[in-house]
């Protein structure tokens, strides 16, 4: 696979782009103890990839009974930004560097996170990565969230991009089977979640790092 053979290429944010899950597991967590809900890390973790509007409806079936959903998100933001502001947001190892080969290239690149466009843009820009992306879909922009291929399909739709000859850089289980229902090739960079056999087998290729990524497409 060389980038000459590539159409466009698609990034996730959280967890791709941004070491985050780790920081939106400890605030979700935080908040949960704030109210002795208990460990909520299985519950946690089936959101990863999801949408915000998919997340509150997951954690309300398991904690709704016991506390307000809405008001443990607000102070799960509010533990979010603090950290955030206090230790700085990570930038995922070689996304600097494999953003910069790709501009270099003239490769079409989009961004597709399950996060509010605007959030999204705000996180990019502070990063000093928002010049990277030709477009930018946020999960409030779609109605139906990933594991299905409509945000991929409106990405590569914006950009101008076959499907089926782009690359979609993904790190949980909803993102790899999105981008495969899209009909794209799904590159697999495991963050906290440890793939299972069904993204091993979807993934046209497991990668370590975004590196490894730049590496293989150099290759």
């Amino acid at each position: 696979m060389k980038l000459s053979e590539l159409d466009a290429i698609v990034f996730d944010m959280d967890g791709v782009i941004f070491d985050t899950e780790t920081i939106a597991l400890r605030s979700w967590q935080d908040a949960a103890d704030a109210h002795n809900i208990g460990d909520i890390t299985e519950t946690a973790m089936k959101c990863v990839g999801r949408s915000t509007v998919d997340t509150l409806r997951i954690f309300e079936e398991a904690y709704g009974d016991r506390i307000s959903i809405e008001q443990m998100h607000i102070e799960c933001i509010e533990r979010f930004k603090e950290i955030v502001r206090t230790e700085g947001m990570p930038v995922k190892v070689g996304a600097r560097e494999l953003l910069e080969h790709l501009k270099a290239s003239g490769i079409k690149v989009a961004l597709a996170s399950s996060t509010s466009y605007q959030t999204v843009v705000d996180e990019l820009k502070d990063a000093d990565l928002f010049k990277y992306f030709r477009v930018i879909v946020g999960g409030d922009m779609i109605e139906h969230s990933k594991p299905e291929p409509e945000i991929y399909l409106l990405a590569c739709e914006k950009l101008g991009a076959d499907p089926k000859k782009s690359a979609a850089v993904e790190d949980s289980r909803n993102g790899i089977i999105s981008a495969s229902r899209a009909g794209m090739m799904p590159f697999l960079v495991p963050d906290i979640i440890e793939p299972d056999e069904e993204m091993k087998q979807l993934a046209h290729k497991q990668f370590s790092n975004l590196l490894e990524v730049k590496d293989f497409l150099e290759s």
